[in-house]
């Protein structure tokens, strides 16, 4: 009996073929997260989101505008530099009948959330109302403007909407957009 029967040259290269595939697919998966971390930490150097710190905050005049804004600050650092502004703005979510007020701060450029705060809402018991959990405000810290529901295909920095409240979330979403259009529109000096 031949030996050589069972053994095709064909396998031995289609096995080499796909190990090798298999280890480029995996150098390119690691290099791509490694690239996304450097460049995600990059972004918050230079935007010197780490160290950002409100010491004092003092309110200025609201432009008429249509954003939804109802009031400005300007944000110092402890050495008295504007290090960038709190934003109050009022949106629509779920109940109609009372606005969702929030708060955004966002840095001296517009271009990045430093954070947000919900001052106001009656949104539904249970759902609408988590909007104001510190899970979903600080999904907001740090990301780049504008801001999108991970849920649609528009630009901006992903944040989760909380599941059966899309309408909250996504109020909040458009009321940090308003804040950041409103800081380059008005604010930030070109």
């Amino acid at each position: 009996m031949n030996s050589k029967a069972h053994f095709n040259p064909k396998s031995k290269k289609q096995i080499i073929t796909f190990i090798i595939m298999l280890i480029v697919s995996i150098i390119i998966v690691v290099a791509s997260a490694f690239l996304s971390k450097t460049i995600t930490e990059k972004e918050k150097q230079t935007a010197n989101l780490d160290s950002f710190n409100v010491n004092i905050t003092t309110p200025i005049a609201v432009k008429d505008n249509d954003f939804n804004v109802t009031g400005v600050e300007n944000a110092f650092d402890e050495k008295g530099n504007l290090v960038g502004y709190v934003i109050k703005t009022k949106t629509i979510g779920y109940n109609a009948e009372v606005p969702i007020e929030t708060a955004t701060t966002v840095t001296k450029d517009g271009k990045y959330v430093v954070g947000i705060d919900i001052l106001k809402q009656e949104e539904t018991e249970y759902l609408g109302v988590r909007i104001q959990t510190d899970d979903f405000k600080n999904q907001f810290k740090s990301r780049k403007l504008p801001v999108a529901s991970s849920s649609t295909i528009e630009k901006g920095s992903k944040v989760d909407v909380i599941a059966k409240s899309t309408l909250s979330s996504n109020a909040v979403i458009n009321a940090v957009n308003d804040a950041g259009e409103y800081a380059k529109t008005y604010l930030v000096k070109k």
